[in-house]
């Protein structure tokens, strides 16, 4: 009896990462592209950190690792949440407010520390050596404000700038092993209930070249000498994505709308590893054609990721997953424009209100998940 009651009160006092960190990063993506607009604007200069390089430093450090806590941290105690989540916010307050980044950056990489400690033993205890390598990419992807620190005050801003592409990559490479497990077990049940059966499904093979690709990639795309290398690895990449992607035969669930937003997000990765390789063949990035990375890769598999975390498990409403792509969409097409036009703040402000408006409306589909999760779990209190 004393046994279950102790199983029973470790589960009260745990929590979901993606509880925690999903709206987090909601929040991180709404509140960090609005300041960093209005200081281009004039309208806040306190927040000027927030604007070029510090741009991307944010959005990677606070927006993406957040996604990636809630995605990979699973259950904690409510106390570890709160203080990890805490640790998060101090390092995005203290960039913010304050002159000298070192005390940020501490915030960073102790927070990332903290992290990797509780994620990587679960990945390297896989059985298979495709599900091990996500560990040590983790740890690759979770070290990157180390070596943020480490470049920017013991190095060069162009040596730091050097260091986004390749985190890209990476992140490309987490991406297309998150979104392929999505898809490949959701499209082959879907189709199974049209009687039709998939043969292709995980496709081990081309899974293992998507994992070693862009391993391969990632150190030669550091040196300009060898971004040609790292060129010809990511034209490969787009080659296997597509290849892996058509063999799903994707078109026969076209009246799902979850899994098609899942399928634009996998289009938006194939776009990625195309920019990356004409980048790195003519030595040259393009930061504002990186958000084809950050603004349409991310913004449309995140999404995708929180509303099926959100949503009823049957539940497919078409309004939703549909508006979330669109949304993602205008606000790419919005922000490459405003990198050529003559009136950029015109297009950065239409940016801006696609993005706040994707992100505003998936936190609200995670509360109200969230809400009515609750509601099953703790039904007296509605009673109440």
């Amino acid at each position: 009896m004393n046994v279950m009651m102790h199983k029973n009160l470790q589960t009260q006092n745990t929590i979901k990462a993606q509880d925690a960190f999903f709206p987090a990063a909601c929040v991180a993506a709404i509140v960090l592209t609005a300041l960093a607009q209005a200081e281009r604007l004039g309208l806040i200069p306190w927040a000027q950190r927030l604007t070029g390089i510090g741009h991307a430093h944010e959005m990677l450090f606070g927006f993406v690792l957040a996604l990636i806590c809630g995605y990979t941290l699973g259950k904690l105690t409510v106390n570890k949440i709160i203080m990890m989540l805490a640790l998060w916010l101090s390092a995005r307050v203290s960039y913010l407010l304050l002159s000298n980044g070192i005390i940020s950056e501490v915030l960073n990489m102790s927070f990332t520390a903290w992290v990797i400690w509780h994620i990587l033993p679960r990945f390297m205890a896989a059985k298979k050596w495709r599900n091990r390598m996500i560990g040590p990419l983790l740890l690759a992807i979770f070290s990157f404000p180390t070596s943020w620190f480490i470049s920017i005050h013991f190095m060069d801003v162009a040596s730091t700038q050097t260091l986004i592409p390749a985190l890209l990559i990476l992140l490309i490479m987490l991406m297309a092993f998150i979104a392929g497990r999505m898809l490949a077990p959701a499209l082959a049940g879907e189709m199974h209930q049209q009687h039709y059966e998939l043969k292709a499904r995980v496709q081990p093979r081309i899974e293992a070249a998507l994992l070693l690709i862009p391993a391969l990639a990632f150190p030669l795309s550091i040196h300009p000498k060898t971004q040609i290398l790292a060129a010809c690895a990511m034209s490969l990449m787009t080659a296997f994505l597509l290849i892996r992607l058509f063999r799903w035969e994707f078109w026969r669930c076209a009246h799902r709308s979850d899994l098609m937003t899942l399928v634009a997000g996998y289009f938006w990765l194939v776009l990625s590893t195309l920019f990356l390789s004409h980048a790195f063949a003519y030595g040259a990035v393009d930061f504002a054609f990186l958000h084809v990375i950050t603004i349409g890769a991310i913004g449309t598999l995140s999404s995708v990721v929180i509303l099926k975390y959100s949503l009823d498990k049957h539940s497919h409403p078409s309004i939703i997953h549909y508006s979330s792509a669109a949304f993602i969409l205008f606000a790419t097409l919005c922000r490459l424009m405003a990198a050529k036009s003559q009136t950029p703040h015109l297009w950065l402000n239409l940016s801006l209100a696609f993005w706040s408006l994707n992100y505003c409306m998936v936190l609200f589909i995670w509360q109200q998940g969230f809400q009515r999760s609750r509601s099953k779990k703790h039904p007296n209190q509605q009673l109440k």
